[in-house]
Order: structure tokens, then C-alpha cells, then sequence
């Protein structure tokens, strides 16, 4: 904290988990936050994103949760405020009657994921795990397959610093929007354009990414893993491809399965006529070095691992890893470095894959779950599967969600507790792309009496201990300031180059040091070279059929991610726009601006139609938690990706493998 200009200011970093995790500046006066703006240490910039509106109306909303609350009938919206030791007491007695009955604490079932992914926000886990082996849920939403997929490939996941796109001649943006994801990355790709590098955007859809490149390449969804293999084929036709068998494994099989794969089904697979392969290719001989950014929708098919896996063998084949300018960037795991204390990891936790949560929760009977523990997410909206989800939910004795403010899921649970913001606490966050590590500091008191995830796991340890000795061993005594002396232990120090985490309080710090990885050729992996993947003999991809015959992609709005965008409810539609081509909307008798219906064998969504001249007619585009009601993923069934389970213990989802059919309403 410091002084400047009669404010009161204090370091932060945005939890919004986007690319840029930026940091952040907040400006408080008369005990209230007047504004924020970035940090412009370590290269980011004092302009934030259009998430910035959001961030501070999550602290100052009227409808933000501020006192525990009692829901007297599930889903009645019948609420009663309780103070916070009724709501301990409450789940306490529920734990230990639960653990009593079934001789197990396998009943208890945590539920968290991406709300927030700071040190100290891991006590949940942490108090969960010191009650025994309880259920908890595992794997990723995110990116799983494309972290296995570096992992097997590189033995790690690691990205180069994004100022390396200045020493790019080719920047692929495959299958990322970065001017809606991550608008602090956008300087460098204007810079680089500025210094000759040419920047060609693959995607299904022309975003606003693609509205500022040099190219753009209208890809059919999920032909990604196509065009890689038809990039590999043409460019080992011309004989620009080379490996040193020193520092690469399987080149030699990858060529070999690729030749003898036949070009006209991949080109069907690509949408793509076979001059537009050509001319990327060239691009790729012309240009080098060449720097491949993947996001993760191209990822969330039933082949992304083997996607990012033939985009990796594709850099490496044609000599951009290792060397300024070149790699794929897709996640960074630098975060890693902490031992993560905080959690008490056990080796009989009993997981669920978060990407198949109803799945799991029906499957589980001995014994079966009924305390359900809801932070940092809201699977009620989120999940797939959730007509089976909502179908198991009066299984459950007692449902507690740790929120912000009344979500889909927060509605249906019997215990509301409100938690802290990011403005009214002490953590230290990192990222998964940028490399940088920060401080947060409290700016503000919390609100009203609201609790951080720690302290709500402090309260409950001690109730539980004070009912039943030794009940929980997590170590409620500790101050957070000891919590994270425990996480910043001498080597972590040393890897990020400072002796104690306070020094963070002088500004962000870097966990990579180096501008690229992978220099010299040296990888992670058990035998030091880079693994080239198999070509699968069955080639798969889904795609629309005469039922279904539209792709539904569902990516994330500008303005918010997932169920963030709480502070605009009111400023929502009550159902999701969708968007399609007019010709196609004109020939199932829709009109724009009215009313349909999206469904398939899921069920069905009410939506509203908006015309869009530039989509594929195969495509029907919708953004996620854009409107009041109607969750999209009402319609995904839940298809597993190809891989995940490595890096995360569970396989991937395929988001965008879900199709659909639309009628007026």
C-alpha cells in the first residue's frame, strides 16, 4: 500500500482467469474504492479490458451477498438470514452426523474450480482433506487436453514471453481471440505487423482478431487437427522438414503415417479448397520464424489433444522451437513451483471429472454423496449434463455455496455463505500464461460479513473440533501471513529471485526467466528430446448431420467470462441471442430479432434470433452467460476430449462438438 494523490493505493491482480491476469491499481479514499486501473509494472498497461466495469460492481453491487443465509425450502427462494456461528454449527453437526452414519467422510463432496485461483484460496481443499478422505471434484473445463498434449510432446508447459511475438516474421492465432481475451497482448501483435511479421487468424468464426490480421482462414469447426496433418503433408512433399534424432523421438513413424494418409477426406474436414493449404504452407517457408498462439476452443474437440500435438510436431518440424520468436504458446503451469501446503493433498481422495459431474455423483453409491460444498463455480449453469444434474439434486441432505452473489447454483442450496472479493483480502496470484506472480492486498475491509475462503475453513475446523476432538487437523491457528510463509519456502524464493513473499509488495515478480522455452533443443521429457505423436488410423471428427445440422459454438463474451457477468444481470436479455446466416435462418422460416428454439436430444433452449452475414451456415454461434436464463450447456452432452487425464486426472470436455437444430418458436 502506498499514498499518491490523497488515495490510498493498493496492489491487486485480476482473478478473472483470462490470459493476461493482469495487475492491478485500486484507488481508495473515505474507505471506498473509487476507481481501478493497471498496474503498469512488468510491461502490462495502466488500461484494463472491458471487464474492468464488472470487477468493481462485484464489491459495491446491491444484490451482493453480504450475511450467511438459510434457504427453509430448496429452490423456494424462501431466505433467512442467520448469523455466521447458526451456519457453521449448521454444516458442522451435518458433517460429523454424516461421518457417523456411514463411517466414511466420503459423503462430504467439494465442488470448486476457477472463481479463483490464488494461494489461500485453496483452504477449502485444505479443510476438506483434513477431514479424511472426502469427494472431491477433479480435471479442467479449461485446457486439459492441450496441457497433456505439451506434456507428452515437451515433458512440460511452458509458453514464451508474449514480447517474443516482436521477433516473429508469422504469428498464427489459431483458434484464440486475443483482442477480446486478452487485449494486453495486442500492442505486441501490431508491433510485430509494424516490423513485417504477417499475422494470419484460423477459426471458425471472423472474429475481431481476425478483423485486424493479415489472413484469415474460415476453418470448419473441429477441422483443426486436419489442417495441421495437411500443412505436415504438403510441406514433407516439399522436403522442408527436418529433425535431428538427437533431440526428437518418432519423426520418422509421424512422416511416414502422414504420407500414406489420403488429402481429399482432410481437405472435406477443413472446409478448405486445396490452394488455401498452399498458400499457408508458403507463408511458412517464406516466413520464419514463425510463432504459433492456440487457444482453447481448438482444443475442445473429441481429437484436441492430437490437435495441439500435430500443431507442436508442425513448429518443431520446420525449426521454430527453441529459438527467439518461434513456439507454441498455448499454457503456461509456472505456478507449479508452490508445494501447496495449503491443501493437505491426501492419496484417497475420492475424485469426480468435473466435465461429467451428474455422470459421476449418480455413479457413486458406497457411499453416495449428500453433502454437496459449492466454491468458485456454479454448476447449475455451467455443466454439462445438467438435466441429470438437476435430476440428482434432492438426493443431496445439504447443499452449501460460498458466493458473491445469488447464482443459478446459490439459488438451489440450503446455506449461503458470502465470501470476500479480491478487494477486500490478502493473497498472492499468479497466471497461466503471462509469468508473472503478485500480491493482493486488502483495499477495503470485507463488506457487510462476509469471509474469505480461509477463514471460512478456519470457523469450521474449529466448530468441528470443539463438537468432536481431532475431527479436522487443518491448522486453523495460522495467520495468513503464515500461511503463505509456508508456500514461499527457500526454493521457491530462489526461483522467483526474491527472499520473502513480501517483496512482492514492491510489484510483480517474473516465475520464468527465460524469453522462450526450449532452447537449444533441450525438453523436459524423461529422455531429452521433443516426442512426435501417432496418427490415429480411424481419423475422427464429428459432424452435423440431417437432425442436427448446425455446430453450436459457445465461446466466452468480451464483457465477462461464464457466470461473471452477474453485475449486468439486470442489462441481459432473459434468453441467449443466437446467431446465423440469413439465408439459412430465411429458409427455416426464423426471423431476426425473434424468438426460437435451440435443442437436440439434451432438450431444449429458448433463445432469440440475430442475423449474422458472416457466419458458415452450418454454424449457429451463441456467447456464454449472456442472458438471465436458458444456460447453454444445457445441450452439451458431455463427449470427452481425447485427452487430460495426465496432467489433470480426468479427460477434457468437447464444448464445441455439440450440434443442434433451431425452429421458430
Amino acid at each position: 500500500m502506498f499514498l499518491q494523490d490523497n488515495y490510498q493505493v493498493t496492489r491487486h491482480i485480476c482473478p478473472r482467469n483470462c490470459y493476461d491476469s493482469c495487475p492491478m491499481l485500486a484507488f481508495t479514499r473515505g474507505g471506498k474504492i473509487e476507481y481501478i486501473k493497471g498496474d503498469k509494472q512488468d510491461g502490462a498497461s495502466e488500461r484494463l479490458c472491458s471487464k474492468q466495469a464488472e470487477i468493481l460492481a462485484s464489491v459495491y453491487h446491491p444484490q451482493r451477498l453480504l450475511y450467511p443465509q438459510r434457504q427453509i425450502v430448496r429452490g423456494s427462494g424462501n431466505w433467512q438470514r442467520i448469523s455466521w456461528d447458526e451456519a457453521i454449527d449448521t454444516i458442522a453437526r451435518k458433517i460429523l452426523e454424516l461421518k457417523e452414519r456411514y463411517h466414511s467422510a466420503l459423503p462430504l463432496c467439494l465442488n470448486k474450480y476457477s472463481g479463483n485461483f490464488s494461494l489461500l484460496h485453496y483452504a477449502i481443499e485444505g479443510m476438506f482433506n483434513s477431514l479424511g478422505p472426502t469427494t472431491q471434484t477433479t480435471g479442467t473445463p479449461c485446457f486439459s487436453s492441450g496441457l497433456d498434449a505439451q506434456k507428452l510432446d515437451f515433458g512440460a508447459n511452458e509458453t514464451a514471453d508474449i514480447r517474443q511475438l516482436l521477433e516473429a516474421k508469422l504469428i498464427i492465432l489459431w483458434g484464440i481471440n486475443p483482442a477480446w481475451t486478452s487485449v494486453h497482448s495486442m500492442p505486441f501483435i501490431y508491433a510485430a505487423k509494424e516490423r513485417g511479421a504477417k499475422v494470419v487468424v484460423i477459426d471458425p468464426v471472423y472474429t475481431e482478431t481476425a478483423r485486424k490480421a493479415d489472413y484469415f482462414i474460415e476453418l470448419r469447426p473441429g477441422g483443426d487437427a486436419a489442417l495441421a496433418l495437411l500443412l505436415l503433408k504438403k510441406l514433407a512433399a516439399y522436403n522442408k522438414l527436418s529433425y535431428n534424432e538427437d533431440n526428437i523421438t518418432g519423426a520418422k513413424e509421424l512422416l511416414a503415417a502422414i504420407a500414406k494418409t489420403p488429402a481429399r477426406p482432410l481437405l472435406k474436414a477443413t472446409g478448405q479448397p486445396a490452394a488455401v493449404i498452399d498458400f499457408l504452407a508458403e507463408l511458412i517457408l517464406q516466413n520464419r520464424p514463425m510463432h504459433i498462439w492456440c487457444g482453447y476452443g481448438l482444443q475442445r474437440h473429441i481429437q484436441g489433444g492430437l490437435t495441439i500435438r500435430l500443431i507442436d510436431a508442425l513448429s518443431m518440424l520446420t525449426g521454430n522451437i527453441g529459438i527467439p520468436g518461434g513456439g507454441v504458446n498455448f499454457a503456461d503451469m509456472g505456478m507449479d513451483i508452490f508445494p501447496y501446503h495449503i491443501m493437505q493433498k491426501r492419496s484417497d481422495t475420492r475424485f469426480i471429472n468435473i466435465n461429467n459431474f451428474a455422470h459421476g455423483l449418480h455413479n457413486l453409491n458406497a457411499p453416495p454423496v449428500k453433502l454437496l460444498w459449492i466454491a468458485c463455480r456454479n454448476p447449475l449453469r455451467q455443466d454439462a449434463g445438467l438435466t441429470e444434474l438437476k435430476e440428482l439434486w434432492p438426493q443431496l441432505e445439504l447443499v452449501v455455496a460460498a458466493d458473491k452473489i445469488m447464482t443459478h447454483s446459490t439459488q438451489m442450496a440450503d446455506i449461503v455463505l458470502p465470501v470476500t472479493t479480491e478487494f477486500e483480502e490478502l493473497d498472492v496470484y499468479g497466471g497461466y500464461f503471462r509469468h508473472r506472480i503478485s500480491i493482493n492486498e486488502p483495499a477495503i475491509p470485507p463488506r457487510g460479513e462476509a469471509k474469505s475462503d480461509l477463514e471460512i475453513a478456519r470457523l469450521l475446523t474449529r466448530r468441528l473440533n470443539e463438537l468432536a476432538p481431532g475431527t479436522s487437523t487443518f491448522p486453523a491457528q495460522l495467520t495468513d501471513e503464515e500461511f503463505l510463509d509456508a508456500e514461499f519456502t527457500p526454493e521457491v524464493c530462489q526461483a522467483l529471485h526474491i527472499k520473502k513473499w513480501q517483496d512482492l509488495y514492491n510489484g510483480p515478480v517474473r516465475f520464468r526467466y527465460q524469453p522462450f522455452p526450449w532452447a537449444g533443443g533441450k525438453f523436459a521429457t524423461d529422455d531429452g528430446k521433443f516426442h512426435c505423436c501417432s496418427v490415429p488410423d480411424n481419423f475422427s471428427q464429428l459432424l452435423p448431420s440431417e437432425e442436427y445440422p448446425f455446430h453450436f459454438l459457445t465461446p466466452h463474451s468480451q464483457e465477462h467470462i461464464n457466470g461473471q457477468s452477474y453485475p449486468q444481470q439486470h442489462k441481459l436479455p432473459e434468453y441467449p441471442w443466437v446467431y446465423i446466416h440469413p439465408a439459412v435462418g430465411q429458409a427455416l422460416h426464423l426471423q431476426d430479432k425473434h424468438p426460437a428454439i435451440v435443442w437436440n436430444e439434451q432438450g431444449e433452449v429458448p433463445v432469440s434470433v440475430q442475423f449474422r452475414e458472416d457466419l458458415s451456415p452450418d454454424i449457429i454461434l451463441s456467447i456464454q452467460g449472456a442472458s438471465q436464463k436458458g444456460g447453454l450447456n444445457l445441450l452439451n452432452a458431455g463427449v470427452p476430449t481425447d485427452l487430460g487425464i495426465l496432467t489433470t486426472a480426468a479427460s477434457g470436455l468437447a464444448f464445441y462438438d455439440v450440434f443442434v437444430n433451431i425452429r421458430p418458436k
